[in-house]
């Protein structure tokens, strides 16, 4: 029984930091995997709560990307036995399509997850990763590679703000 002990105490602390409302800087690439250097910027809000006795939690999230505002949600959740956490991405655009999860942990204060996908038709690895940068900041990155995560493109930051407490 010390595992799910242990889980669950890693469980307990590893997104508390995330916990609470956020405004929110989103920057992304293009086009992906293209070899773009070309980046654009857009605000958005997140809202993320423990859920699941701090086994899981659960966000809202809000893009006014200029493509059109939607909204999306991520339910990350956190398995005692294997000691390792799984998101999960739900976005408005296709609301029927629940993505593969990133699956993986926290090294000191960075986590880091990975998953198998595709992209315009061709297999690809995906890695994110979650830090906080300070008590009211962290940042939230995506990266695809297409060799077997030889090499990585970063195609998406989120840097999140706390919101002022009301």
């Amino acid at each position: 029984m010390a595992a799910p002990q242990s889980g669950l105490a890693q469980a307990g602390g590893s997104f508390d930091f995330l916990h609470g409302r956020w405004s929110v800087i989103h920057r992304k690439l293009r086009a992906r995997l293209a070899g773009s250097r070309d980046w654009f910027e857009f605000p958005g809000t997140l809202e993320v709560e423990p859920i699941l006795s701090g086994l899981g939690n659960v966000d809202r999230n809000v893009l006014h990307d200029p493509a059109g505002r939607y909204e999306a949600t991520s339910l990350r959740l956190f398995d005692r036995e294997a000691g390792r956490w799984s998101i999960y991405w739900l976005d408005a655009r296709s609301p029927t399509t629940v993505d593969p999860p990133v699956v993986g942990g926290f090294s000191g204060r960075k986590g880091t997850f990975f998953s198998d996908d595709s992209f315009a038709g061709r297999p690809i690895r995906v890695r994110t990763t979650y830090e906080p940068l300070g008590a009211d900041t962290a940042e939230w990155t995506q990266a695809f590679s297409a060799d077997a995560g030889a090499t990585w493109e970063t195609n998406w930051v989120m840097s999140f703000h706390r919101a002022a407490r009301s």
